[in-house]
């Protein structure tokens, strides 16, 4: 049977959309709530290739890493 793409991208399609999901609610909240809200609806979004290197893509690095050391593969 076939793997569908949600199983294949899974490792990193969920944290990414958790990251994105969490910018845009910390977004919107702290821009409803500042009272100068055209810094942070630029300073919080501007934080997303950031946030996603830290919280997606150096897990997936770390993982692949590991991986190689130990000689085991992943499914496929």
């Amino acid at each position: 049977m076939k793997p569908t793409a949600l199983q294949v991208h899974k490792s990193w399609l969920i944290p990414a959309v958790l990251v994105l999901l969490a910018t845009v609610v910390v977004g919107g909240v702290v821009v409803y709530f500042a009272q100068r809200p055209l810094l942070w609806a630029t300073l919080i979004p501007g934080t997303l290739p950031l946030s996603m290197w830290f919280f997606v893509a150096l897990p997936l690095l770390r993982e692949e890493k590991r991986k190689s050391e130990t000689g085991t593969r992943g499914p496929g």
